[in-house]
């Protein structure tokens, strides 16, 4: 009996922490490509590349020799994930990930490591 408080602070632990994981995963919601196609911008510090999410097949179109020029490689597809969203080549092979900041704006890396900023166009 006098381990019986220990028990119970570590079982309110396992519950607490339990109850945290579900509220975080439950947070991650994987946005349907409807909700993402239209017109969005790709920023690298004051240059601008105007590109469409198409939901038809997730294809890109719109400037994508622009963005090329940043990434290594031209996206031409792309796909949404809980917590942003790939940019992908000809192959399907992803580019890079543009991580969700906050409603209508991604950011991610270039392969030199340049900060590019994806935003629904206004």
């Amino acid at each position: 009996m006098k381990h019986f408080p220990r028990m119970i602070a570590c079982i309110a632990l396992v519950i607490g922490v339990s109850a945290g994981a579900h509220v975080m995963a439950s947070s991650l919601v994987l946005p349907t490509s409807a909700q993402l196609a239209g017109h969005w911008q790709l920023h690298q510090q004051d240059q601008v590349c105007d590109l469409d999410l198409l939901e038809q097949a997730n294809a890109l179109g719109g400037d994508v020799a622009c963005a090329a020029q940043w990434l290594g490689d031209k996206p031409l597809s792309w796909s949404p994930t809980p917590d942003g969203i790939w940019l992908m080549n000809a192959e399907g092979t992803g580019i890079t990930h543009l991580n969700r900041q906050k409603s209508g704006e991604y950011q991610g890396r270039t392969p030199s490591g340049a900060v590019v900023v994806l935003q629904r166009a206004p």
